[in-house]
């Protein structure tokens, strides 16, 4: 008879992901991943080759959903829907929420970098996001990239809506419905293809 591992690599990865979104990088030890699931710590290295393996794949499955949401829609010319995308994303999914929105790579890698194959996919996921916020601004515009429109088409999809959200990304606290009028305000106010141009 086959006998089945108990713990899948997916567990280590999402206890990890809640870790870091509840405590901060310094709070998913490999001792405090392993106790979240359950597991003896040795267990771990039967998947991840380390600590910052480990929290790697979670970035890249945190940073993976939310391109999945977002990619789609900057790609169709949408950076209101987009943005507003953010909202019931980040209450279905807070944990990873949390953990994208509020922690960048560099303060997760600073004892020792991610393995190659995964810091080559999270260099990947980077790529698809930049090339999907181009492509917005492409199709918002008159099909020129302007480093000003990139940074707006940023701003107003990413940075501005984040910033809204970030007071209200704590474990258990709840986004309050003006958030979602306060970034539709935004987009309304100012164009995404610049002064003068057409915004979608």
């Amino acid at each position: 008879m086959v006998r089945t591992a108990r713990f899948a690599a997916g567990h280590f990865v999402d206890a990890a992901t809640a870790l870091v979104s509840e405590g901060g990088p310094g709070a998913a030890t490999l001792q405090a991943i392993a106790r979240r699931v359950g597991a003896p710590t040795g267990s771990i290295y039967h998947r991840f080759e380390s600590r910052s393996a480990i929290l790697a794949a979670a970035w890249n499955a945190g940073y993976g959903a939310l391109a999945a949401v977002l990619v789609p829609l900057l790609r169709a010319g949408r950076p209101r829907e987009a943005a507003l995308a953010l909202l019931p994303w980040v209450a279905e999914d807070g944990h990873r929420a949390r953990f994208v929105l509020l922690h960048e790579p560099v303060a997760l890698f600073e004892d020792a970098p991610p393995p190659e194959a995964l810091r080559r996919e999270m260099e990947r996921l980077e790529e698809d996001m930049d090339q999907a916020f181009r492509a917005c601004v492409a199709r918002c515009g008159d099909g020129a990239v302007r480093d000003e429109d990139l940074a707006r088409a940023r701003f107003l999809i990413f940075d501005a809506p984040i910033a809204i959200l970030r007071p209200h990304l704590l474990p258990g606290a709840a986004v309050p419905a003006f958030a979602g009028q306060m970034i539709a305000e935004l987009h309304a106010g100012v164009p995404l293809a610049g002064a003068g141009r057409q915004a979608a």
